[in-house]
């Protein structure tokens, strides 16, 4: 189902307006890839690490929609709101920020399927307009991506909304392209388990990413998080 969403919707992206627009992130293409080899690692090695800077821009406003200007001309979205009609349908975008390593709008869509919500995160670049939207494992977006610190790379995660303590983390390669894309997105490693969920990630280097882990405990009917950190090496065998 969710597959088929991210096909449809990505044909009506912004309001008929013709965006390239590839997909990257399926779950098949990472099983026949390298995986993230996980080590353990402390707090202090995680407040050392690189923390990526996501600018927080407030895109212009055109009646219900935002714009954001590309090097090919304005593009407009719809927003998303609660109240953007009943039954299945497109619902609108959330504007999330900018990573001005890739020089890339974070947006987010939201859709209804079969009265279910659904959502995918998408980079829209700010040279030439074209997408990359980013599959997620689950129903939700997967969470925004970090670039490394040279920014060959994207690291992002998604935290399982039925499964308390699993979680998947995907490595994208970031690779200079051609037209229709500027620079285009590809699978290179991933990690899955089910003993803990992500709090956020950070770049050791260019090669090794930090993860802030948690698992949840149930203390006094209360759910506390339990914290953990885990390095992650970047498998070099990869020739995708």
């Amino acid at each position: 189902m969710k597959s088929l969403l991210i096909f449809l919707f990505s044909i009506n992206l912004v309001y008929g307006q013709s965006t390239p627009n590839l997909t990257v992130g399926y779950g098949d293409r990472y099983d026949s890839l390298p995986k993230l080899v996980i080590k353990a690692a402390t707090p202090e090695d995680y407040h050392k690490a690189f923390s990526s800077n996501i600018i927080n821009k407030t895109p212009a406003v055109e009646r219900k929609s935002f714009v954001i200007p590309t090097g090919k001309g304005k593009l407009k979205f719809r927003k998303y709101s609660f109240s953007a009609g009943y039954g299945d349908g497109f619902k609108g975008w959330a504007y999330k920020g900018y990573l001005p390593k890739l020089k890339m709008h974070i947006l987010v869509s939201n859709h209804v399927a079969e009265s279910l919500g659904f959502s995918d995160l998408v980079l829209l670049d700010s040279i030439n307009g074209s997408q990359h939207t980013i599959a997620s494992v689950g129903d939700g977006a997967v969470e925004i991506p970090i670039p490394s610190p040279n920014g060959d790379f994207l690291a992002y995660y998604y935290n399982e909304v039925y499964a308390a303590n699993s979680c998947f983390i995907g490595v994208l390669a970031v690779r200079k392209e051609k037209a229709p894309f500027r620079i285009k997105l590809s699978e290179y490693n991933s990690f899955e388990t089910d003993n803990w969920a992500v709090e956020n990630i950070r770049w050791i280097d260019s090669m090794t990413i930090i993860i802030k882990a948690y698992t949840l405990k149930k203390v006094a009917n209360e759910n506390i998080k339990q914290f953990a950190y885990y390095t992650a090496r970047l498998s070099k065998e990869n020739t995708n």
